[in-house]
């Protein structure tokens, strides 16, 4: 059974998006990604994760859900 993470660090989510610590940071800072610091330690939740990944979605040329079943139907 594959069962997916309940949390991350920053490294684990890093390479889990990809992206380096640093743009990580930056998202933080910004606050484009929700996270829970405790002490010197943060700590993502996957449901933040889940969330931020939502948002930063993008329709590639404009084409959504609704657009594409006008031309199939």
């Amino acid at each position: 059974m594959n069962k997916e993470k309940e949390f991350y660090n920053k490294l684990e989510l890093a390479m889990k998006l990809g992206i380096c610590i640093r743009t990580l940071d930056k998202l933080m800072s910004d606050g484009e990604i929700s996270f829970l610091k405790i002490r010197n330690r943060v700590i993502f939740y996957q449901k933040d994760l889940d969330s931020f990944i939502e948002r930063s979605r993008r329709e590639a040329f404009g084409i959504n859900e609704d657009s594409l079943k006008k031309y199939i139907s």
